[in-house]
């Protein structure tokens, strides 16, 4: 038996454009990921309820700090913004790292 591969849009897809987005959630996705890639989420998860917490990328923020703090000052505040948070949170992290290795 010969299975035929299923489109990867629905014919109708060709009236999706960005002016006519149904709603503001995938207007606002469209203009971050572009309309193909919007396209593909209604096709492939329409139904489903997605959430990106606020705080998701906190993990890889910690381990950029602990990677990349050379010792100075002047590292701090470069850390600080480049992950786009407060030189506070950057002291914080050096903090909890240092607390860590005591403990061990």
């Amino acid at each position: 038996m010969i299975r035929r591969q299923e489109p990867e849009e629905p014919a109708w897809a060709k009236y999706i454009t960005e002016d006519n987005l149904p709603t503001e959630n995938l207007q606002y996705l469209c203009s971050i990921i572009g309309l193909e890639a919007t396209k593909k989420l209604m096709f492939k998860a329409a139904g489903e309820k997605f959430s990106i917490h606020a705080h998701c990328n906190q993990p890889y923020k910690r381990q950029y700090i602990i990677d990349n703090f050379d010792g100075t000052k002047q590292c701090i505040n470069k850390l600080a913004l480049e992950c786009k948070t407060t030189q506070r949170f950057v002291y914080k992290v050096l903090e909890e790292r240092a607390e860590g290795k005591r403990d061990k």
